[in-house]
């Protein structure tokens, strides 16, 4: 029978290990061998004692494997192979090394006629993003530069400012060498961060350098010496609070961001360190070398905007109320862009490649999937020039999975507006008889679609529930493309074998099954090998690989005494429905169904109606919904991220506090925070910038930067209440004093954001954009800015009236209590 044939031949191929045996002073390893060499030995197997073999009966022949898919590349025939690196080798070098070897075949004499083309490259999205990095960080340097010049007006006092950036950037490179780190678009994305910020000690320092040359023009060290020493502590908080941000992202919960935040914070901080390093050592040594700027006792532009400055602080000062009704005004107003803004923690960005998913009503042969596909291919490729595309790639299988995907130019027509072209696919692909075609979002972040599931005991009930589910959702506004995130199901011919009637004859229902599995798809064997080549072996039916329903009526099975038993005698088959897949999750059957944001709609606004439309559905009892992996992802991201930036503010509060020795003068600053906050919606709103999870991490670096500009104010405030002046004068001198350093660091670091604010530059070439966090950062540097420079000491002044006040109940209280516990001691 063909059972027995399948054993022989199972038993046929081997080569064990007999164990050792000794001859004399030798030992050998036995080792039996019984494998086939070729195929000859193959057809001259014998399978009984009067001379037959398997050639007699059997047609044993090397053909190439039977392919259950198909791929096109602009509609010709195409052959794909995926190189993927191992988990801790360099992506660049590795493929470097690959496209080296590709090169090497492709020159081979049998590759002619035969075209490799490169679908996809990794390695060139991340250099094409470091270049793109590397651009932004030079013109931001040299915006920086600028902005330098235009307060010094002096090019020695310029250029030794300046220094600090390449030097930082070579100790920065040389730590992260040392700790084993490498160069990539996460730590260069620190550094291009910190570029417009690593001058700012440095200024600080030269600006208070300078101020005691203005007394002292005769005592340079002197100066240097004691300009330095003023504002030390100054710089060192400004550093600190600028690194302590990061400290819960690096120690606290692992996730995504966290580990992107990790790169990022590292390359930063030691940026940050250098720069305190070049400040308080650098900086003081070339300003007691070089010789006074030319504008030092000379009338300049910044001295007479001082002048006006300072009146402007005394306005204020005599009319605080003014102030604070102004700033409870800002606030307020506020609320538009914050209510306004959009809030997306994931959003889908453009894209250089397209996802056409074919939701199939039913599983095809590759030849009818292949009519459709082509159908669609020759419809894109008839508008590629309008629809800017580059290739069109295809793939299907048996199993019901077809796609196809379609790249974009590289330039900004072509990636720059891929939600444009998407939507022009949308409209004008043709419909094809298989299904319907919709897009598939499969960006880097997995959070693009919106997937809700169904949950229940049986897949039967789901699959219905799915379908009045899915009707639902399509009336949801945002919603596009919903479907199940399973095929559209198999057809499924079930074979039930008559166990009391196949046992009459001799049969197992083991023995049937395996007789169908070799008619239909055949059974493998042990592999034959050619010359050291691995050929998989299978037994099969001869002719078509195609099965038809007939085809199984006809199948007849030899019994014992040689009788043919029709296969329909021992089994009954019926066609149903099944599942291309069962998923579970927690011990239910669980069926998903996905959609697509629409163009503009954002999760955020998507989940009320969704969920108002879900709960409307009666499902029935021990049924429910549930949302997806992406809602559940997205919101421990914003909450993880939110509990991590008020750890971050509290450490923020306590350096300060340990710094001033204050409850009171941190808060104040703290308010300069609350402020660049609303600067960062309004720039929001003003731009159309979407508020994501990149604009959050530039929050929290932003948190550490924008209170370096009230610690430098309040210290010389402080310093000069020391001195002996009054508090308004103080406050106002203070002020003036730090006008200067003020305006020129967060000029350098607006402007150093600058390039990276206009720039469409990604991460690794994804759907993920650098430019919302470096929005964040310079929108709430330019609001903070200003609130420290007219109204920080406004708050100065009412946060130590309170203190005062404060004090003095305190005094008043004990001065009242102590006569009393006198009295009851005597």
């Amino acid at each position: 029978s063909l059972n027995d044939l399948y054993a022989k031949l199972s038993d046929a191929n081997f080569s064990a290990s007999a164990g050792p045996i000794t001859d004399g002073n030798l030992r050998y390893q036995v080792q039996p061998l019984g494998e086939w060499r070729s195929l000859d030995d193959i057809r001259a197997m014998p399978l009984n004692d009067k001379g037959l073999r398997l050639g007699d009966i059997a047609s044993v022949t090397l053909k190439p494997a039977r392919l259950d898919y198909r791929r096109h590349l602009d509609g010709k025939p195409a052959i794909a192979v995926d190189i993927s690196k191992e988990r801790n080798a360099n992506l660049v070098e590795v493929a470097s090394r690959a496209l080296a070897e590709i090169d090497r075949i492709g020159r081979d004499p049998e590759m002619r006629g035969i075209q490799l083309y490169f679908l996809g490259n990794d390695a060139k999205a991340v250099t094409d993003s470091l270049k793109e990095l590397g651009e932004a960080g030079g013109i931001g340097i040299l915006l920086s530069v600028f902005v330098l010049y235009f307060f010094l007006r002096d090019w020695p006092s310029t250029f030794m400012v300046s220094l600090a950036i390449p030097i930082c950037m070579v100790i920065t490179l040389g730590c992260m060498y040392f700790l084993g780190m490498t160069l990539n678009i996460l730590s260069l994305l620190g550094l291009l961060l910190a570029v417009g910020m690593l001058v700012d000690n440095a200024v600080v320092a030269v600006e208070s350098i300078y101020q005691y040359r203005e007394k002292y023009s005769d005592k340079p060290w002197y100066c240097a010496v004691q300009g330095t020493q003023v504002v030390g502590i100054a710089i060192a908080a400004g550093t600190f609070t600028s690194i302590v941000v990061f400290l819960p992202n690096i120690f606290g919960a692992k996730n995504q961001i966290s580990i992107f935040l990790t790169q990022v914070a590292i390359a930063m901080s030691i940026a940050h360190l250098a720069s305190w390093l070049v400040a308080v050592s650098l900086v003081p040594m070339l300003s007691a070398k070089l010789p006074p700027p030319h504008f030092i006792g000379r009338e300049t532009l910044i001295s007479r905007f001082q002048r006006r400055y300072e009146s402007a602080i005394a306005w204020t000062l005599g009319h605080r109320k003014v102030m604070v009704w102004g700033l409870l005004a800002l606030f307020v107003a506020s609320f538009v862009p914050i209510t306004r803004a959009k809030t997306d923690m994931f959003p889908s960005g453009q894209s250089g490649e397209l996802h056409l998913q074919y939701q199939l009503n039913g599983i095809y042969r590759l030849d009818e999937l292949n009519k459709s596909i082509v159908t669609v291919e020759k419809w894109l490729d008839a508008h590629r020039k309008q629809l800017h595309i580059k290739n069109i790639y295809s793939y299907f299988d048996e199993t019901g999975q077809a796609m196809t995907n379609v790249l974009l130019t590289d330039d900004d027509a072509g990636r720059g507006h891929s939600q444009q072209i998407m939507e022009k696919i949308r409209k004008g692909v043709p419909k094809v008889p298989i299904g319907s075609i919709g897009f598939d979002f499969q960006s880097q972040n997995q959070n693009t679609n919106v997937q809700v599931f169904l949950n229940g005991d049986s897949s039967t009930t789901l699959r219905e529930l799915s379908a009045s589910a899915i009707q639902t959702l399509q009336h949801v506004p945002g919603l596009r493309d919903v479907r199940t995130a399973q095929d559209g199901g198999d057809r499924e011919l079930a074979v039930h074998v008559d166990r009391v009637r196949a046992r009459t004859y001799g049969f197992s229902a083991n023995e049937i099954a395996q007789y169908i599995a070799i008619a239909l798809r055949g059974l493998p064997l042990r592999e034959y090998h050619d010359n050291g080549t691995q050929i998989p072996v299978w037994l099969r039916f001869g002719g078509d690989d195609t099965r038809s329903l007939a085809d199984l009526a006809d199948y007849k099975l030899r019994a014992a005494d040689g009788t043919m038993v029709p296969l329909l005698s021992m089994v009954e088959m019926n066609n149903r429905a099944a599942p291309s897949a069962i998923e579970r999750e927690n011990r239910q059957t669980s069926l998903a169904i996905q959609a697509n944001l629409a163009p503009g709609a954002t999760l955020d606004e998507v989940k009320p109606k969704l969920e108002a439309a879900m709960n409307a559905m009666q499902l029935p009892p021990g049924y429910r919904w549930s949302y997806g992996q992406n809602f559940d992802f997205a919101n421990e991201a914003g909450q993880q991220m939110l509990f991590n930036t008020l750890i971050a503010l509290v450490l923020v509060y306590v350096v300060m506090c340990a710094m001033f020795e204050s409850l009171i003068y941190p808060a104040a600053i703290l308010t300069t925070f609350v402020f660049s906050i609303l600067g960062v919606y309004w720039l929001f709103w003003l731009t159309g910038t979407t508020f994501s999870i990149m604009a959050s991490i530039g929050v929290l670096i932003l948190m550490g930067v924008v209170v370096n500009n009230g610690i430098v104010m309040i210290v010389h405030i402080n310093q000069l209440r020391l001195d002996g002046l009054t508090r308004s004068e103080a406050l106002i001198r203070g002020a003036r004093d730090r006008l200067r350093p003020i305006l020129m660091t967060m000029g350098t670091a607006i402007l150093g954001m600058v390039p990276l604010c206009l720039s469409d530059a990604t991460i690794g070439g994804g759907d993920t954009p650098y430019y919302p966090m470096a929005r964040a950062i310079a929108g709430g540097l330019v609001f903070s800015t200003l609130v420290t420079l007219a109204a920080l000491p406004v708050i100065y002044a009412l946060l130590d009236d309170a203190r005062l006040a404060t004090r003095r109940v305190l005094r008043d209280a004990r001065a009242r209590a102590f006569p009393r516990l006198r009295a009851l001691k005597t």
